[in-house]
This record gives structure tokens, sequence and C-alpha cells, in this order.
């Protein structure tokens, strides 16, 4: 049901909005119909906009709301113009355009004033900032007003520009949001400068406008007196109407008036409020009643700057804590403003009390959320910046100072996305960082690039530099984030990995020098071995009675053919380390299998091994060099003749030869303990035997492969072992 009662001592829209804008900086004032009769001149100002702007309609809609964010604007509309007919309460919280072109959230209230009949007669209300509080550091030059007293010298304030410097004074403190303003300081010369005005919650400082961009001395409107016949009580009771708190002391610090809410909130009546508590009044010094429900930190400073007010006449600002009902203390932002006989004396104080407790906790929310970011930034293992969208750096982490040094890191131009230090880069990486540096800045591409950086020491060490542009919701770039880290150590290590990696092919390259000796000696060693045993047995049957001349020529023949065989196995080697298929003709493997047999017979007779061929018939040739496939055979022959030579009985050696799918399998078995390592024993200088050199397998192996085949190692059952390797059937002759 809509309030009836008219605006206590008949105030009208205007009046009340002033009497509002007196204590909160922002208000206005509509006629009946919601037409716009008054705003604040700072909020004007502050919106960029005028009273004629808000009450023109370009599509039929209010002309206030173009300043609504978009997807506010229905519900913001909506409730005016449900309050416009109803006479209910309007309290929105939206989004409203600044000057600047940023939006920030407000909360926007509103009260009718009515007639003695009732009737509505206008529309009065606030706009409060209600963004996310903020607090700036203050500038190093320029001055510094004391948390309670945020205004300049009103004396040296333009007469036309003392309400904006008032309202933002107010609008700071109310909204917990830093404001900026101007105005005309006077000036030794009897002259006026426009300067910059920054206003925190807690105090005031003063900056010089650049003279080229100072506006021109132009008269502005600006609000009357406020109530200089008003009364305390009264004015109170109007604020009441919007803010819901509100109350009234006389000259002396009485209570007169407190909203009947506020009094059983905090549990305490006007009689309460007004007690003396050491029997001194309040102005010289006593304690009220009051502070009684003020946290006891908070209870002495509050009296002091209210007691100094009420002397001054200064305007009374303060957030201390209050004792609820409840028992529980909660933060309250108090204001008050004197009213004035007309003589220009203080008859009466009103003011209000709003409760900012959960705006108190938000902040100590945010406070400690950036505290705790603040802690993961410094605590990153690199060096973290940002800068603004053109490069000029607007942060640098402890850790990025330590690197630089103070002294560099104070007076260095820093390049940014790169981070780059131009007077620190190294010479012969500045070319690098510049291009990539405009180019990033030019397309707002991420950057990224290694080079040369300049520590505190002199010392120049390699570093990744690496930024990335941050953009708002349009897509434009606000701020570029960036992290360089010292990859000094990174750098050498892998400078040391290609050095090692050096010095282990030239260490491969002398093993496989190693490796051919070795492979050299083992297979040339083969074919002398029997050079020797059948000089030996030359000589026999040439020394025996009667000498036995066509044993003796035999074994000639046989050394002849083991001297050409041994001259053959270094020309094959030779080839074999080359890659050389030029001696692989079209050949007989059972030809080749029969005469590695026959080579080693006469060594198997005297180990007592048996030896047995087995030749699947109808083999087709294939084209390999004999000489190569005949060592294989042989090395593998003479390994199973080595294993079992612990063997008492039973000694046999099989060769068998088939056909498999379009290979030759070619198996040599033995009957000794088998093979205990079957995959090591194909490497490099692994052996079981304890004069072997560990070459013959892995030189067969590569043979073999060398031939398209493969080389492998199996049981044999019952026991022993099976060394198998196949040939490709299908190979064609080259030549």
């Amino acid at each position: 049901m809509a309030d009836t009662s008219s605006t206590p001592g008949n105030v009208d829209a205007v009046s009340a909005a002033k009497l509002v804008e007196r204590v909160n900086g922002n208000a206005w004032a509509a006629d009946a119909q919601g037409v716009f009769a008054y705003l604040t001149p700072a909020a004007l100002e502050f919106f960029g906009t005028s009273l004629e702007a808000l009450n023109s309609s370009d599509d039929g809609g209010p002309g206030w709301g173009r300043l609504v964010h978009a997807d506010d604007y229905p519900a913001a509309t909506d409730a005016w113009q449900r309050a416009l007919k109803t006479g209910e309460h309007y309290n929105v919280e939206h989004r409203m355009l600044r000057s600047t072109g940023t939006y920030a959230w407000a909360r926007c209230s509103g009260q009718p004033t009515r007639n003695e009949h009732g009737t509505i007669t206008g529309w009065y209300g606030s706009v409060i900032d209600v963004s996310p509080p903020t607090r700036a550091e203050p500038a190093d030059n320029v001055a510094d007003f004391p948390s309670q007293d945020v205004l300049p010298p009103m004396d040296q304030v333009h007469p036309h520009d003392r309400p904006t410097v008032e309202q933002a004074a107010a609008r700071a403190f109310f909204h917990g949001i830093p404001q900026i303003s101007s105005y005309r300081q006077l000036q030794e010369d009897g002259s006026y400068r426009w300067v910059e005005f920054r206003v925190e919650p807690d105090y005031g400082v003063n900056a010089d406008i650049d003279p080229a961009v100072a506006r021109q001395d132009e008269p502005w409107t600006v609000a009357s007196s406020i109530g200089t016949t008003g009364d305390a009580v009264q004015a109170a009771l109007a604020i009441e109407k919007l803010y819901g708190g509100a109350w009234a002391i006389d000259a002396t610090g009485q209570f007169t008036y407190a909203t009947p809410t506020a009094q059983t909130s905090i549990a305490m009546t006007l009689v309460d409020l007004n007690v003396l508590l050491d029997g001194k009044p309040f102005l010289e010094g006593g304690r009220q009643g009051w502070q009684r429900g003020t946290h006891p930190d908070d209870s002495e400073r509050a009296g002091e700057t209210l007691r100094r007010a009420l002397k001054s006449g200064e305007h009374w600002n303060f957030e201390y804590r209050v004792l609820r009902a409840n028992g529980a203390f909660v933060w309250h932002r108090a204001a008050a403003r004197p009213t004035f006989d007309k003589r220009g004396r203080i008859t009466g104080w009103y003011g209000t009390a709003l409760d900012i407790d959960v705006y108190k906790r938000t902040e100590a929310a945010l406070r400690e959320r950036e505290r705790h970011l603040q802690q993961l930034v410094e605590t990153l293992p690199g060096l973290i910046y940002c800068a603004s969208p053109n490069g000029e750096h607007i942060y640098r982490s402890r850790r990025l100072h330590e690197y630089l040094g103070d002294d560099v890191a104070e007076n260095s131009a820093l390049a940014v996305p790169g981070g780059t230090f131009k007077s620190l880069i190294h010479p012969d990486d500045l070319a690098a960082t510049e291009e990539q540096y405009a180019r990033s800045l030019a397309t707002g591409e991420p950057y990224s690039l290694r080079h040369r950086l300049r520590r505190f020491d002199g010392v120049y060490r390699w570093v990744e530099n690496r930024a990335s542009a941050m953009r708002n919701d349009s897509g434009e770039i606000i701020q570029w984030n960036g992290i360089c880290l010292d990859v000094e150590d990174q750098i050498r290590s892998q400078e040391e990995l290609i050095r090692a990696q050096e010095q282990l092919a030239r260490s491969s390259q002398a093993a496989s020098l190693a490796e051919l000796s070795a492979s050299i000696a083992h297979e040339v060693n083969q074919p002398l071995s029997a050079v020797v045993n059948y000089s030996s047995a030359c000589q026999r049957w040439l020394t025996a009675e009667p000498p036995n001349i066509e044993r003796a020529q035999r074994s000639l023949d046989r050394i002849l053919q083991s001297a050409n065989t041994a001259a053959d196995v270094v020309s094959r080697i030779r080839a074999l380390f080359k890659q050389s298929t030029d001696q692989r003709n079209s050949t007989e493997l059972a030809a080749v299998v029969r005469l590695a047999r026959d080579l080693v017979s006469e060594e198997a007779g005297r180990r007592s091994v048996k030896t047995v061929v087995e030749i699947e018939n109808g083999l087709r040739p294939a084209a390999f060099d004999r000489v190569q496939i005949q060592q294989v055979l042989i090395n593998l022959m003479r390994n199973g003749m080595d294993a079992m030579a612990s063997v008492e009985s039973g000694r046999l050696l099989e060769v068998r030869v088939f056909r498999e799918r379009e290979m030759a399998r070619i198996e040599v078995r033995d009957q000794g303990p088998g093979v205990e390592f079957p995959d090591k024993i194909f490497e490099p200088f692994f052996t079981t035997k304890g004069q072997g050199m560990g070459m013959g397998l892995a030189i067969s192996r590569s043979i073999v492969e060398s031939h398209g085949g493969q080389l492998w190692a199996e049981k044999n059952e019952p026991h022993g072992a099976c060394f198998v390797f196949t040939m490709p059937l299908d190979v064609v002759a080259t030549s």
C-alpha cells in the first residue's frame, strides 16, 4: 500500500533533494510525472549529462535510460514506471554510464512528496555508487588532508566550485569510492587556477591541471543555501523517508530525534542516548550514553570527532562499530550536517547512519584476496610485470626489482609487451626484441622471445620473455601481463648436452673403429688358424717314414684355400662396413653349407663332434655374398662345438636348411647347456667364453641383416641351443 503521508514539514521535492545532497552528495528531484527538476551539479558532471538530456526522449523511453546498461534497462524502467503509477518507493540497483565511458553499479532510490491531501507533488532521491570499494595510494607530489578534514581550505576555493568540492567529499565517504573532480583554486596573486581534486574515503589531495586543458571560467549553476531556517528534526525526517536511518541532535550534542527502528535495533531510547555517563556535558569532554553502544576501540575517537564538529561547524563523517540489540557489533558510516538560523548560528544537526557491515566484510575479503594474489605473484618463480596498452610499465614484482637492481628498475624505461629494458638488452639481441615488441603492440598478438638481459651484477643472462594482452568485454586491450623467466641454466645445460652428444659421437666413432678392428681380427683368425693347423698336418705327412706325399699335398691345398679365405674375409668385412653389395652373386645355398661343413670337419673330428647336415631338395639359388654367409655358418658351427665342450657324450651338431615361404631358413643346433642371455649375446663385445672377444655373433647378425634376413637364438629341445638365420630366396643378383 502506498504511503500517503505528507513529506515532513511539507518540504517540496527539490528542497528534499537538496537536503539529501548535503549529506549524500548525489541527489535528484522530479515532478509527479517523472520529469527531472533538479540533479546535483557534480552528478551532472560525473555522468556527463544535463537536465535536458535526462528529460529528452528519442525512442519513447526516458532520456536517463541512455545512461543505464542495456542489460539492466528493462528492469530499471519498469520499476520507475510502477513507482510513478502506484507511489511505491523506488529502489533499484543497475549499472550506469560514467562520463569516462565506463559503467559503475549504482543504487538508485526515490520517495514521493505529498501535499496535505496526500496527492503526490513530486519525487526526490539519491544515486549511490555501490561498485566494489577500491583505494588508490596518494601521489608523492600532491598535498594530503587529514582523514576527518578531507576538504581543502574553502576560502581558497572559487565560490561557484565549493558545492562540487563538498559533494565529492561526501560521495567519497558514503560510497567508499575515490572521487576525482576539479575546482578553481585561489593563487597568491589573486587569480584562480584550475586544479584537480582527488578525494579518498579517508583523505583528499590536490594536483595542478595543465593550463592547456583548463576549462573556461564559466559560472556554474549551484544549489542555494540549504535550510538556513530549517529545523534539524524536519531535515532528519525528510532524509529518513529515503534512507530509513536518520537522527538529529541540538547544538550541544543532545539527541532530539532518532529513527524508531534505529532505537529498537540498538536497544536504546533517546534518554539512553543522551545520558551523561560521567556527569560531564558532552561538549566539555564528557561521554554520552550512545558511546556505550559503540565498540570500545571506536568510542573515544567517535566522541572526539563529533565534539570537534559541534564546536567548529565542520561536517562530521565517521565510520565506527555499533552494538546491536543481539549483542553483535556492525560497522556504520555516520554523517551529519548543521542547520542554521537567520543569523547563521547553528541550531542543530541532522544526519544519517548507514549500515556498511556487508561492505566492510566484502572489502576485508577483497583485501585478503588481494593479499593472497599478491603473495602468489611474489612467490612465483618468475619475474612478473604489467604494462598499459601503449607499453608503459604499471607494475613490477619484487623479484623483478631484485633481479634488475633498485636503481635500474626505477629508472630504466620498460618496453612492453616484451618486458625488455632497452638499455639492458644484449646488443646482439636488441633488434629482434624491438621488432617483436613493435609487432605485438601493433597486432595484440602474444609476445614470446628469448634474449640476454643484464642482471643487477652486470652479468648478461638468457631470459625467456612472454606477455599476453588482457582485454575488456569490448575486446580492447586494457593491460599487458607478462612473465620473464631466467633460463640461463637451461641454456647452459643444453649447450653441455650438445657437447656431450658430440663427445659421444666421437666415442662411438672410436668404438666403431675398435669394433671394426676386433671384427677383422676375429674373422681373419679363423682361416689363419686353419692355415696353421693344415701346415702342421703337412709337416707331419712330409716327415713321416715314408713321407705321405698325397696327404701332404691335400694339406697344402687346404692351406692355400684358407689363405685365400682370409684375404676374402678382409675384403668382405670392408665391403660390409661400406654397405656394399657388389659381391652378391646367385649362388646355391646348399653348396655353401656343405663347404662350411668340410672346413670345420677336421676340428669337429678332433672334438668328437658328429656333424649332420639336412638340406631340402629343390632350393632355388639366391643372391648373396658367398664368403660372408660362409663365415656366418662357420662361426655358428664353431660356437656350437664350443658349447658342447663340457658335454661328455652325445655331441651332435645339426645343420638344417629348408624353405619357409619366400625365405630360406638355416638352423644350427647343438646339445650344449643352452643360451642364458638370448638377447645380449648379439651385442658387440658380449661373450660367455673365457677367451672370446664377443664379436662373432654381432658381426654375423650384421651380415645376415645386410642380406635382408634375420638372426636369432632359440632353445633346442630337449636341451641345447638353436641359432636360426633366414635368407631371402627372391633377391635378384646384382652381378
